[in-house]
């Protein structure tokens, strides 16, 4: 999901954890989008997924760093500022189903 709340609050763990402002995301790089949901332990639980590309994102000016965890990303934000969050979502499609979504118990 990509409200500001969640993004906010995503890229201040990253922070704490990890040194940079960011929000992780997972990258379909060798399999159709459909598989990486369905095989990808991160995604299943996620009842939407919003797709983008790396050339939209960096077209906007955001980076995108491996994590040594491929596929997955972060993308790096410069700031939290409501301009910032909102070039961020122009990047990504509107919410899908997850084809992967595996209902937790």
């Amino acid at each position: 999901m990509l409200s500001e709340r969640s993004i906010e609050e995503a890229a201040s763990r990253c922070l704490e954890g990890y040194g940079i402002l960011g929000i992780s995301v997972e990258a379909a790089m060798d399999l159709p989008v459909v598989e990486a949901c369905r095989t990808s332990p991160r995604l299943g639980r996620y009842r939407q997924i919003r797709l983008s590309t790396f050339g939209r994102l960096r077209s906007a000016g955001f980076a995108l760093i491996a994590t040594f965890d491929a596929p997955h990303y972060t993308i790096a934000l410069s700031d939290l500022s409501e301009l910032t969050l909102a070039r961020l979502a122009r990047c990504f499609d509107d919410p899908i189903p997850n084809p992967g979504f595996r209902h937790q118990r």
